[in-house]
């Protein structure tokens, strides 16, 4: 740390706002219009939100529910009376690392420090983890967060038990997921995990929505689907040993935690969705219609390692 800010081993000085680090390169094309908008906010002394007044919902949070959570939420913005933090499906975490891409407002963060990780999130927008902080605080948490690009990781190799990201790499064009990719696999520690959510590209409402656009390619941020077997084929080219399984059906990213909520219309379709997902335990056939899936994927033995560079070479 210098007093201009954080300075990284390449020797670049990144600023520091507010706590924290702004750990984007200027000179590298931002998948988002929030990573530009981060790398002009620290010069213009940063964009927070007003402060909510206690008991009251961050506004950012409250304005941005549907955009972070899903359809369902819509109805929500402006209307939220708590955070809809979610709970991991793994085990508690004992002080373990774990390393969130694309953490936005903080939402699993919270969720993996409630179950013992020692959190770090990650995301482009500034204004996005000034209020993540604010959120984490005010519910009794202290993950870290960083403004950073998942592409290019500002973290050590072997430094995190587990990487997580939820409904984040679906919108980055395939090549730059797969950067994201090669990173995951080098900070993980040798026995650590990859957990990563994605589009099921034969998903029932996947489906819908693909052929609502023509099947056509799609751009900027819209979501990119995937099939169960090109998952596999790039989790284990990437990082290695990987596991498919159903996270949700007629959904991306509804919670059971959060149905007392959503809108009652909304109830019995989470509730259908969780029930697909535990009967996919037992049918595991199941994975090949469902809409949401996650990836959980083990470190090769060696682990590989495919970083940022070499994937641009």
């Amino acid at each position: 740390m210098t007093s201009a800010g954080l300075r990284c081993d390449d020797g670049h000085v990144h600023p520091v706002v507010d706590g924290i680090p702004v750990m984007l390169h200027a000179g590298i094309e931002q998948t988002h219009p929030e990573g530009r908008r981060s790398l002009e906010q620290p010069a213009n002394g940063g964009v927070a939100d007003a402060a909510p007044a206690e008991g009251e919902i961050h506004p950012f949070v409250d304005s941005q529910v549907g955009a972070t959570c899903g359809w369902m939420y819509v109805p929500l913005i402006g209307r939220l009376d708590r955070y809809p933090i979610p709970r991991l499906r793994e085990p508690d975490g004992a002080g373990r690392t774990f390393l969130e891409i694309g953490c936005n407002w903080g939402r699993w963060c919270v969720a993996a420090e409630r179950q013992g990780y020692r959190a770090v999130g990650i995301d482009p927008s500034l204004r996005a983890l000034l209020a993540a902080r604010h959120v984490a605080r005010e519910l009794g948490v202290e993950p870290r967060f960083v403004v950073a690009d998942g592409r290019y990781l500002p973290f050590r190799d072997d430094t995190f038990d587990v990487v997580f990201s939820y409904s984040v790499l679906q919108h980055l064009a395939k090549e730059h997921a797969r950067l994201a990719l090669g990173e995951t696999a080098r900070v993980l520690v040798d026995d650590g995990r990859a957990i990563i959510q994605l589009p099921n590209r034969l998903g029932l409402r996947a489906l819908f929505h693909q052929l609502r656009h023509g099947f056509r390619e799609p751009q900027g941020f819209e979501v990119r689907y995937w099939s169960v077997g090109e998952i596999r084929r790039t989790f284990e080219a990437l990082i290695g040993p990987t596991e498919v399984s159903v996270d949700g059906i007629f959904t991306l990213n509804a919670q059971a935690a959060d149905i007392p909520l959503l809108p009652a219309r909304f109830r019995a379709l989470v509730r259908t969705s969780e029930a697909v997902r535990r009967l996919s335990q037992r049918v595991p056939a199941l994975v090949h219609v469902a809409d949401s899936l996650f990836a959980h994927a083990r470190p090769a033995r060696p682990k590989a390692r495919v970083t940022a560079t070499a994937a641009r070479s």
